[in-house]
């Protein structure tokens, strides 16, 4: 029976796969914009051919999505799994650790984004519940202003310190979030 060299779940797609992205990271941080970086270039820089990057993906608009698709479920495994066993202190403590592991395609993808959006409201099923059940929250318009105002808000402080080289620990960005939800509260 002969094994597909292609196959996704083969050690060397996968290693191709890596290769490629890394790459792919390497001219983000260094043309600053996705419409510069060719596939000729990825490919010489990762010494494989263009039909080896033709099997892992389309284009580079295409290599963007599907690792935004990867960054996006990362995030709902964090926050959205049925039974999870980290608090929710904990869940965001892990994804500012994945954000800083990453952190030189996070800076190049947020800061490249017309509207940089890293994550979305189906991500925070105990923010939702709160808000539901608030009594300042009296409609749905509010109700939308308040997640919008937390997604932009958490948004632009993750972006801040991806721009500053995650100078500050995983814990002290904790802190800092938790300052701006008492803040938010304290204005109610």
């Amino acid at each position: 029976m002969e094994k597909n060299m292609n196959s996704k779940n083969n050690q060397r797609f996968q290693q191709t796969e890596r290769i490629i992205r890394t790459v792919f990271i390497d001219l983000l941080k260094e043309k600053k914009e996705l419409s510069k970086i060719t596939i000729t270039k990825i490919c010489r820089l990762a010494g494989i051919n263009r039909t080896a990057f033709y099997l892992h993906h389309e284009d580079v608009y295409e290599l963007m999505q599907c690792m935004e698709k990867d960054m996006h479920q990362y995030f709902i495994s964090l926050f959205t799994v049925p039974g999870c066993k980290y608090s929710l202190r904990e869940r965001y403590l892990r994804l500012f650790t994945f954000l800083k592991e990453r952190q030189d395609f996070y800076r190049v993808y947020l800061n490249s984004q017309s509207r940089p959006q890293i994550l979305d409201y189906t991500l925070f099923p105990e923010l939702q519940k709160k808000l539901a059940q608030s009594s300042d929250i009296v409609g749905s318009l509010e109700y939308e202003y308040c997640q919008t105002f937390f997604i932009a808000g958490l948004t632009a402080i993750i972006q801040k310190w991806l721009n500053n080289n995650c100078m500050e620990s995983e814990a002290e960005l904790m802190h800092i979030l938790e300052l701006q939800l008492s803040f938010s509260l304290i204005l109610s």
